[in-house]
């Protein structure tokens, strides 16, 4: 049994992890320097240079979890918080629990769940950690 998700990055998405692998990385070169010497061993480094090499477009990643502890991760609030960062875009956790009359902490315990099976995807941005990307299909494969 796996799970299928389907991410779309918007520009405002990209523009956000472009200052957060710039922040982890530094410059292009350097993350092009990083890519040959690890033979891209690290997929993070791989997935920092594609981000990098987006400069306005939009993005689909598609995500394919086999664990099965993927479904104890969705909820019904976890599933509106997936509904409120594709309506409203990117957003720090604090702004969502706001937005959604939610406690802090249970919405930060809920993207972290989600974002352990890639579910969403969390990078910090300044002070902020920062969920993006817009799910566009969970599809559940038997």
């Amino acid at each position: 049994m796996e799970m299928k998700i389907i991410r779309k990055y918007r520009k405002a998405d990209v523009e956000i992890l472009k200052k957060s692998i710039r922040r982890k990385f530094g410059r292009i070169e350097k993350v092009k320097k990083l890519l040959q010497i690890k033979k891209c061993s690290q997929p993070e480094i791989g997935e920092a240079y594609m981000f990098y090499m987006a400069i306005d477009d939009d993005i689909e990643e598609t995500v394919i979890v086999e664990d099965k502890k993927v479904f104890t991760s969705l909820s019904a609030k976890r599933y509106e918080i997936i509904e409120f960062l594709n309506k409203n875009g990117p957003a720090s956790i604090k702004e969502i629990a706001r937005k959604t009359r939610r406690d802090y902490k249970n919405v930060y315990d809920d993207i972290y769940a989600m974002g352990e099976f890639q579910i969403l995807n969390v990078v910090r941005y300044g002070k902020e950690k920062v969920a993006l990307g817009e799910i566009e299909t969970i599809e559940i494969r038997v």
